[in-house]
């Protein structure tokens, strides 16, 4: 009589569990990693997007800005957002820099932009 077994032994399916582990465990660093950078990049736009919303209303208010440093709020991609505007001096008496500083709610520093305003009276 042959007696032939077909089945897996213990050690084989310990084997192919350690090797399912070690492979879900660098799955799931790997996911965590692509989370983190895409929460980055979705503050990173909409801090930009706010920036440009706040020069492009500066630019249709038509007020002259003055010299120094202001802090804003605004919202954008419904989160709030904190501004700060330095606006300097240039060469040109008719242009004004506006440097513009994003910060999350939570204090994290998003991004910034820069941009000129010219005297249009």
């Amino acid at each position: 009589m042959n007696n032939k077994n077909t089945g897996f032994t213990l050690v084989e399916i310990l084997v192919a569990l350690t090797i399912l582990a070690i492979t879900m465990g660098a799955y799931l660093s790997q996911l965590d990693t692509q989370i983190s950078q895409t929460h980055s990049i979705r503050n990173r736009t909409l801090a930009h997007w706010a920036a440009q919303n706040h020069l492009a209303t500066m630019r249709i208010s038509k007020q002259w800005p003055a010299l120094g440093q202001q802090t804003f709020s605004g919202l954008q991609g419904q989160q709030e957002w904190r501004i700060q505007q330095q606006v300097s001096a240039t060469p040109n008496g008719q242009i004004k820099r506006v440097e513009l500083r994003m910060f999350a709610t939570d204090g994290d520093f998003s991004g910034s932009l820069v941009g000129y305003l010219a005297n249009e009276q």
